[in-house]
């Protein structure tokens, strides 16, 4: 990030062409596109699965019966997954520059600047107009009640709020909760059939990460069959979300049995709490994942999406987790209650972008949001965002393209300072951009690590625990 503050400001000494310099900053951050032409068609919900992941079988001989890790891909699917992503960036890349080329033959034969509007203060977008925005409205009420204590934090019922906003309210919440109850329950079935203690946390938690990783046998009360449970797969196809925003959502997960980083750790976040135990949200660049505690206080990290247990070092050693991070707990830390959902009221905001543009009920979201999480990394970034469309739309109707004009217009100045404090402020916190061949390295050496001797012990105790 302090590398992009340096681009940009030299390329305004250099140039002085500030509208172009904003131009930049809008591609650099592609959520920011999302408020300009092109908005993409009403998004479709999910119908929920008729439990296509579930084989009913009669008992058989064991060689007959899948058996744990049997449907699990090998080194195979990250190396994949690292190809998948530098192609993906790579495209992105290339779009980008022809993007900036375009809006530049475009923007520089600008009308001159018109001082009038320079001396006046130009309204910011507001898409309230649109019917299907109070289904936000009424969601950021709820999901804001569990901040305040009106109401009781149900990450649950968090995650619905915000994916059925963005579905237009087109959801049912009697289908959602009777998946989620249904994988509790077949979590609870599993621990009575192992004499396992069902009040105890630690074990509550290894099986609900071993219902999302692993394959479950569950024998079915009074029946002679065995229910298998498959375990949920990781989906490399659009997997940032780009195209399609709902790729990243729990209900998305629950229809297709396959999700990612953002997805799989918050439903294991939901089947903790239909168990009756905690677990806690981390986060790492680019990337999240679950934190438990075990009887005797020792803590561990659940990578959801390759079934490992990791270790902080790990994620430290990726080079991208800067010492002012570690200080400022951005990473690694086990958020509470009340972060997680300021994160998903920030991923929320998020969702409304993509639907319509920055206005001030994303601001609203944010503001909450770093409230009861000032270091919440997404929030800042999301902040420096609005920040940079603002600027940019104010900018555009004024007709500045030269940065020692900007002072003549006081609204225009103002939110080009706003929008260098709000990266100043992420590179302050700790912040370092991790380039897309970095994390694609990382995500590839996550099955490396889970084969060492440290790692690999502590899946063996817990696969030792539930089996």
């Amino acid at each position: 990030m302090r590398a992009y503050i340096l681009q940009i400001s030299q390329f305004v000494r250099d140039t002085g062409k500030i509208f172009i310099c904003l131009l930049f900053a809008v591609l650099i951050c592609p959520d920011i596109l999302s408020q300009f032409p092109g908005v993409p068609s009403v998004p479709q919900p999910y119908s929920f699965p008729n439990n296509n992941h579930f084989d009913r079988v009669s008992p058989s001989p064991q060689s007959n019966i899948p058996r744990p890790g049997m449907n699990i891909q090998n080194n195979s699917i990250h190396e994949q997954n690292a190809r998948i992503m530098l192609e993906v960036q790579q495209h992105q890349q290339l779009m980008n520059q022809q993007m900036i080329q375009e809006n530049i033959n475009e923007s520089v034969p600008r009308q001159s600047v018109n001082i009038e509007v320079c001396k006046s203060v130009i309204p910011l977008p507001d898409f309230s107009s649109d019917p299907e925005t109070e289904y936000f409205h009424n969601a950021f009420e709820e999901i804001n009640k569990m901040l305040t204590g009106e109401a009781s934090i149900s990450i649950k019922d968090a995650v619905f709020l915000a994916e059925n906003a963005y579905f237009g309210n087109t959801m049912s919440y009697t289908l959602y909760n009777s998946e989620i109850k249904q994988a509790a329950d077949l979590c609870r079935e599993k621990i009575w059939q192992q004499g396992l203690n069902p009040n105890d946390n630690f074990i509550k938690n290894m099986m609900a990460f071993n219902y999302i990783t692993d394959t479950l046998e569950i024998k079915l009360p009074g029946m002679e069959s065995v229910l298998i449970n498959y375990p949920m797969k990781y989906d490399f196809e659009d997997f940032y979300g780009r195209q399609d925003m709902s790729k990243q959502f729990v209900t998305k997960l629950i229809a297709e049995h396959s999700g990612q980083c953002s997805s799989m750790p918050k439903f294991h976040l939901i089947l903790a709490e239909e168990l009756g135990t905690e677990a806690y949200l981390s986060r790492s660049p680019e990337h999240s994942f679950i934190k438990i505690k075990d009887n005797s206080g020792n803590w561990y990290n659940l990578e959801l999406t390759s079934g490992a247990v990791m270790n902080d070092q790990f994620y430290i050693g990726s080079g991208y987790i800067k010492a002012e991070a570690l200080r400022n707990r951005i990473y690694l830390e086990p958020l509470t209650q009340q972060q997680t959902i300021a994160q998903i009221m920030t991923e929320m905001a998020g969702y409304y972008v993509r639907k319509y543009g920055y206005d001030s009920f994303v601001k609203r979201c944010l503001d909450t949001a770093l409230k009861y999480d000032s270091n919440n990394l997404s929030a800042l970034m999301q902040q420096a965002n609005y920040h940079t469309a603002r600027a940019l739309y104010v900018i555009e109707r004024t007709g500045l393209t030269s940065a020692e004009r900007l002072p003549e217009c006081p609204q225009a100045y103002s939110m080009y300072q706003l929008m260098n404090q709000s990266y100043k402020t992420l590179d302050d916190i700790g912040h370092e951009e991790m380039p897309p061949e970095a994390y694609a390295k990382w995500l590839n050496q996550v099955n490396i690590e889970k084969e060492k001797p440290e790692n690999k012990n502590n899946m063996l105790r817990f696969k030792q625990i539930i089996k």
